[in-house]
């Protein structure tokens, strides 16, 4: 034998023991097996609190046809997305995306209740590193582990097995048919409940997992390239705005503080007839006045904050056009009035870019650090706020709040206002009973009215 021959040989016998073991560790399969396996997968562990909130509507004793033909409708759907975004080239990298949200966003609504809209989203973007970390757990590792990290281990070692181009779009064709005939056999003989529950518990359809994370990822994007195509220039408001009356320069300036709260509910508030005196500080304050008919825009910081300082009504705020509005503070500003906002949440969502703002969340500005910056810093240096405008303007100062921002309710409030026990102390409000997540809302209202309390005090002299 020739030294080329021997070498040959030699070269043979390595790649055939090299394709005996990726063949031992890397099973080929077909996509669409594929796939299926995967709807089948994210509809079994990503869609519990889809499921429960069905039930807790449908009970499944009383309609067993109507809740087997929505997990039928709910597979036939991932099926049809998957399919019209998977092929040999994209499967892995899209099957594996959609489990890793899955898991993601699965651990989070049904651990929080966490809907995953375009709200959320935007919410989501703009949560600082702190508030990020309230919601990390132990239960979110070994999730995401065992429910993303592994299966998405398992995909990327399976091979897919080559077909020519006909067998391809055969197969597919076939599918695409498969998955639309069994959306269709799931919606026709329950035609009529469908539409009642699509028409009355539209919040409902925003638990499927990852079908509403997707959705809202997409609408996020066609909405930013909507919003790079608006122009630069804001939109004006109150052009014709004026003072009532001539400033006398003999007169004592005005000042108002106003406070924007975070998370706290009309009915735990104790000056409203709340069973417990959360708020026992402000009712020994005269002249105090509760407003119980009022509502959020809506349930985050990014929207709710901006429509509360826009021209616009409620029904009529628009979240996507409301960064190019002026809005109730830039009039202020431009009639000479000195805004200043202070804060010691997430940002001001833009409300304050054109105003003086200033940051409480960390003890480079605020005094009342512990485990966290508490809302009681942002009076700190109030008369020197205050008295440095030489020229004693008009002021209004914002307090933006950390106040109940949830999960860790926990962490809201120092220790010596923990009056109702006993605690939830995990911001996995699942592993508690109901009365102890109460009992530490509750306290982080108590120190809301501490605050509330130093504000009228801090005020009192002026």
């Amino acid at each position: 034998m020739s030294i080329s021959q021997a070498l040959s040989a030699s070269f043979t016998k390595v790649h055939d023991r090299k394709y005996a073991i990726s063949k031992r560790y890397h099973f080929e399969l077909n996509v669409n097996v594929l796939i299926v396996i995967t709807a089948l997968y994210l509809v079994t562990t990503a869609n519990i609190s889809f499921f429960a909130q069905v039930l807790n509507i449908y009970p499944f004793d009383t309609n067993t046809g109507f809740i087997l033909s929505l997990v039928g409708l709910l597979f036939g759907l991932l099926w049809l997305i998957l399919q019209l975004l998977c092929y040999r080239s994209t499967a892995k990298a899209v099957l594996i995306t959609m489990v890793l949200v899955a898991a993601v966003c699965g651990y989070f609504t049904d651990a929080y209740g966490t809907i995953f809209d375009r709200n959320m989203l935007i919410n989501s973007l703009q949560t600082d590193q702190a508030e990020a970390m309230d919601l990390m757990a132990p239960s979110f590792v070994i999730r995401v582990v065992l429910l993303g990290i592994i299966p998405v281990f398992i995909i990327s070692k399976i091979r897919l097995k080559r077909f020519s181009w006909q067998r391809a779009i055969l197969q597919k064709t076939a599918t695409l048919v498969a998955s639309i005939a069994l959306i269709a056999l799931c919606l026709i003989p329950f035609g009529d409940q469908y539409a009642s529950f699509f028409r009355q518990h539209k919040e409902v359809r925003y638990y499927s997992n990852p079908i509403t994370p997707i959705y809202s990822v997409v609408k996020l994007g066609t909405d930013y390239i909507a919003e790079r195509q608006r122009p630069d220039t804001l939109i004006l408001h109150a052009a014709d705005a004026k003072r009532s009356a001539a400033v006398n320069s003999t007169a004592k300036p005005k000042l108002m503080v106003f406070v924007v709260g975070e998370t706290v509910r009309a009915d735990h508030i104790g000056l409203n007839g709340y069973r417990r005196n959360t708020t026992p500080l402000l009712a020994k304050q005269a002249d105090i006045y509760s407003f119980k008919n009022v509502t959020a825009c809506g349930t985050s910081t990014a929207y709710s904050v901006p429509c509360m300082f826009s021209y616009a009504n409620q029904s009529d705020y628009d979240v996507d056009t409301a960064a190019y509005n002026e809005n109730v503070l830039d009039t202020l500003n431009k009639q000479g009035v000195k805004v200043i906002w202070r804060d010691n949440n997430s940002s001001s969502k833009g409300v304050a870019d054109r105003v003086v703002f200033e940051d409480y969340k960390t003890p480079d500005k605020n005094p009342n650090c512990d485990s966290e910056c508490r809302d009681i810093g942002m009076l700190d240096g109030f008369d020197k706020m205050i008295k440095s405008d030489s020229s004693q303007k008009d002021t209004l100062v914002i307090l933006h709040q950390m106040g109940n921002h949830g999960p860790a309710y926990y962490k809201r409030y120092p220790k010596t206002f923990e009056k109702f026990q006993p605690v939830c102390m995990t911001n996995e409000l699942s592993k508690c009973d109901a009365q102890s997540v109460i009992n530490g809302y509750d306290n982080a209202i108590g120190y809301t009215d501490y605050f509330l309390n130093n504000v009228i005090e801090t005020l009192k002299p002026y």
